[in-house]
């Protein structure tokens, strides 16, 4: 039997400036223990896709970063671009990715994660074959991933000005007169909604909305699926978001998993969004991301963790702390001293306080019902469409220590588990891994940590400002 589990995530990235930014940041440092072979000696039967290439702006409010088609973000695989102010040439983050893990029915572990490409790829572009009947589901040719190697980058704007034209047509009282110079975008007619000749189903891709109702994309008459009539469930309904969106489609089947080494995949198919909302108000300072993540394997994933690695190089990276809010699901660094320096620091020239940069899981994946836990953190048990926000906050030092990068698919469970590589679970004070204190689920919480009554900080910890990274985890779920 076939198992499809479909989970969406919704998560903002915000900015919070008492005055801005910046990022330049460094990968993780050589590790001393890399070899020539990829981690553990894979030797893999593959699909041979090659690693995504693609990078496209998100780029219409006050951010301007970049999204690459490998499951990680903000980097241009070499410097950070999360400016803001747009123009500033500041940078609040260097880069992030997903991390995802679990057990199959006979508890082998599968994890796909990215980090900074050094070890390899995790991810690669294009759609997994969803025909159930067929024996090529859940896998997907070298051809399809370099079809699919691209952004569909669209505005709302331009949907709206298509279906105002579209409309006039139909309307013999409408005047034409006021479209004598519309043309029509090509992301219009090239939307990618249909999976007909990825599988030879009429399922769809990319949201879009079917005006004649006849189960396929129609040009010139059907569009792009953002929801202007403002009828839709954004909780359970296939739609685009935003002023400006990014869409695009990943998995993990492509090749073998060189980054994490895993030693299988776990099929997963993923379409996500990036998209941005031009106002005049705080969300003009922030970015959204939103996974429909899709299980094409023919078993489930058990004990699944969802992870959002982030390394947050706020203006000048060597002198940040970071932290996490339990209640809100916030992950957040903000500057280690009163002043952000040198040259990619937010206040080198100014008197202003430096910001800070927080990662919100806005909306977490359904948590399995009956698992008798507080999932939302809401005061409530298994409520009906229960969604997990963050579960795990973790964060890791750039080295090869029990503490540090990791080198291995269980250094990447552990750490989506709030387990550090040695396989000791993290502890509340201190560092976060004396033996001697009671285990916790957040590190460097503050005062929000409902299991805990006093203050938990990096300051508190005597910890000095650093090179920082991160990890909001939402789980276990299956």
């Amino acid at each position: 039997m076939i198992f499809m589990y479909r989970k969406n995530i919704l998560f903002l990235t915000i900015l919070s400036f008492l005055f801005v930014q910046m990022s330049f940041a460094k990968d993780n440092i050589t590790n001393p223990n890399d070899s020539s072979t990829n981690n553990n000696g894979l030797r893999v039967v593959s699909a041979g896709c090659l690693p995504a290439t693609s990078s496209t702006e998100l780029n219409i409010n006050n951010v301007r970063t970049l999204i690459l088609g490998g499951g990680d973000m903000w980097w241009d695989l070499n410097n950070a671009v999360y400016e803001i102010p747009q123009g500033s040439n500041k940078h609040s983050m260097f880069a992030g990715a997903l991390w995802i893990g679990g057990l199959d029915d006979q508890d082998n572990l599968k994890v796909a994660a990215m980090t900074y490409r050094q070890d390899g790829n995790d991810f690669w572009p294009g759609p997994l074959n969803g025909d159930p009947m067929s024996t090529e589901y859940g896998s997907v040719s070298a051809s399809t991933c370099a079809e699919f190697d691209q952004h569909f980058r669209i505005t709302r704007q331009e949907v709206e000005d298509y279906v105002a034209y579209t409309n006039c047509i139909s309307d013999p009282d409408c005047d034409m007169s006021a479209y004598s110079d519309y043309v029509q975008p090509s992301i219009i007619s090239d939307w990618p909604a249909s999976r007909i000749d990825v599988d030879g189903t009429y399922d769809y891709l990319a949201p879009y909305v079917d005006v004649n109702g006849d189960g396929d994309y129609t040009a010139g008459l059907d569009y792009p699926g953002y929801d202007l009539e403002g009828v839709s469930d954004c909780k359970t309904d296939d739609v685009l978001f935003g002023d400006q969106t990014l869409w695009w489609v990943f998995n993990d089947n492509g090749n073998i998993h060189t980054e994490s080494g895993s030693e299988s995949a776990i099929g997963l198919e993923i379409q996500a969004q990036a998209f941005g909302f031009a106002t005049n108000d705080e969300i003009n300072n922030m970015t959204f991301y939103s996974y429909k993540i899709i299980n094409r394997s023919t078993e489930s994933l058990n004990e699944t963790y969802f992870g959002q690695w982030v390394d947050p190089d706020l203006g000048n990276y060597q002198d940040d702390y970071v932290g996490c809010d339990v209640e809100l699901g916030l992950g957040y660094c903000y500057n280690g001293d009163a002043d952000d320096d040198g040259a990619y620091g937010y206040n080198n020239d100014s008197d202003d306080p430096p910001p800070a940069i927080g990662v919100d899981f806005f909306r977490g994946p359904l948590a399995d019902s009956g698992d008798g836990l507080d999932n939302d953190m809401d005061g409530q048990i298994d409520e009906p469409g229960e969604q997990i926000i963050m579960s795990k906050f973790v964060y890791y030092n750039n080295d090869f220590s029990d503490h540090g990068n990791p080198e291995d698919a269980i250094h990447y469970y552990n750490y989506l588990k709030g387990i550090w590589k040695d396989g000791n679970p993290m502890t509340y004070g201190g560092t976060g891994w004396e033996s001697g204190n009671p285990e916790c689920n957040f590190m460097f919480p503050g005062d929000t940590d409902p299991d805990f009554n006093d203050v938990w900080t990096e300051i508190t910890a005597g910890n000095d400002p650093a090179d920082r990274r991160f990890l909001q985890s939402a789980g276990p779920f299956t």
